[in-house]
């Protein structure tokens, strides 16, 4: 059996989700539907009840693939075995998009196994009546153990992601390339409807670039954001939280994940903001141009020609950029926030910057919380580098005490 997640947008902007068998479009699965709006919804963005609703979906085809029903076999007080538990784990684990034994990455499965045991726990308590008594609480309790044991212990050192973080940046050929089309965004191109969208997809991607921001709240910016250069301020983004945007019509909102903030920019991309703003979104039919709309619009003919870009519409952007321009093959949005991260550390060595000069500067730019983990990741290098200098010392002045 088939099973397909629905998203819609209620009349205050709020995003829901609901999980439905395909053949059956109009009902939503019940017990999936109660667990999201009581259990998960309260406390967790629209973006995390979609993974939760993926996750159980995949519960349930492991249930219609294996003639399983867990709803009737908690009602009878009957729990997975040890060979069901193993079976369930190893579904959760098979990739649906690579190959015959191809499987999900270990940090992605582990949340999947997480959140199973979540919704089986709620599941067979919400079912039986008497989930309190002793024999019961030790059965769901066994069940649970089994299950968060199936996670993945060695899903690789947390000191080499750390430093893959720190020293994820482009490589030189792609920043000369970006450089390139910052100063050039026309270059190769030759139909006249395609001018609109490269120059306002070299836009983005300067933002991304001279900002450090995430693709959610690129495309979550509006028109009043652009705050212009004047009284000797330079010009600047302002970046706001906009969970639940009634305004925004994209069934899949993109999203701010970090803290509101305001995000200096260069002239020359003040410059070109203004130009992509005046000179080609104003042509295009169906914009808006209050402060309420959104700066990167949808410019090809269509039903959506005029709206806020959807993520999936950048994206192929990026894509044909990247089959246009070979030195760009490994550009991503995120790719720029690390890179951003990486040159912001080189300045801050320049200028000679304390380190919780360097950390307190970084969170607020990136937008995390004071005494972020992110913060004291991206400056690792600068304690590597402290430490690598003191050593030298220490090895020096060893030498000349034996001399």
């Amino acid at each position: 059996m088939k099973y397909t997640i629905k998203t819609f947008i209620t009349s205050s902007g709020e995003r829901l989700s609901q999980l439905y068998k395909t053949e059956e479009p109009d009902l939503p699965l019940f017990y999936p539907t109660a667990y999201i709006a009581r259990t998960v919804r309260p406390s967790a963005t629209h973006e995390t009840q979609k993974v939760y609703l993926a996750v159980i979906r995949r519960v349930c085809e492991w249930e219609s693939s294996r003639n399983i029903d867990l709803a009737l076999s908690f009602r009878s007080r009957k729990f997975l075995t040890a060979a069901q538990v193993d079976d369930l784990a190893n579904y959760l684990r098979a990739s649906k998009l690579g190959g015959k034994g191809a499987v999900i990455s270990s940090p992605k499965y582990n949340t999947y196994v997480t959140y199973t045991a979540g919704y089986l726990r709620w599941l067979a308590q919400e079912l039986i009546t008497d989930a309190n008594t002793p024999e019961i609480r030790e059965a769901l309790a066994a069940q649970d153990t089994m299950l968060l044991r199936k996670k993945r212990r060695k899903a690789g050192s947390s000191s080499a992601r750390d430093q893959r973080v720190v020293s994820a940046r482009l490589s030189t050929d792609a920043r000369n390339q970006l450089l390139d089309l910052f100063h050039q965004p026309f270059e190769g191109l030759r139909k006249p409807q395609d001018f609109g969208p490269r120059l306002r997809n070299i836009v983005m991607l300067r933002v991304l670039y001279e900002t450090g921001m995430r693709a959610g709240e690129l495309l979550s910016l509006k028109l009043r954001n652009i705050i212009e250069a004047g009284g000797g301020d330079s010009a600047y983004l302002d970046i706001e939280r906009n969970h639940h945007d009634a305004i925004d019509t994209r069934l899949h909102q993109p999203v701010a994940k970090t803290l509101g903030r305001k995000v200096p920019i260069s002239e020359h991309l003040e410059e070109q903001l203004r130009n992509y703003r005046d000179n080609w979104r104003a042509d295009i039919p169906m914009a808006g141009f209050s402060d309420e709309n959104f700066i990167f619009i949808v410019h090809r003919g269509g039903r959506s020609q005029g709206r806020a870009l959807p993520i999936t519409a950048f994206g192929s952007g990026l894509a044909n950029l990247r089959q246009s321009f070979c030195a760009l093959s490994q550009v991503r949005p995120h790719l720029l926030r690390h890179d951003w991260n990486y040159r912001f550390s080189i300045i801050a060595d320049r200028e000679d910057m304390s380190f919780e000069d360097e950390c307190t500067l970084r969170e607020q730019l990136m937008g995390w919380v004071p005494g972020s983990p992110m913060s004291r990741r991206y400056n690792l290098r600068h304690i590597e580098e402290k430490s690598q200098e003191i050593g030298r010392k220490i090895a020096t002045d060893t030498a000349r005490i034996t001399k």
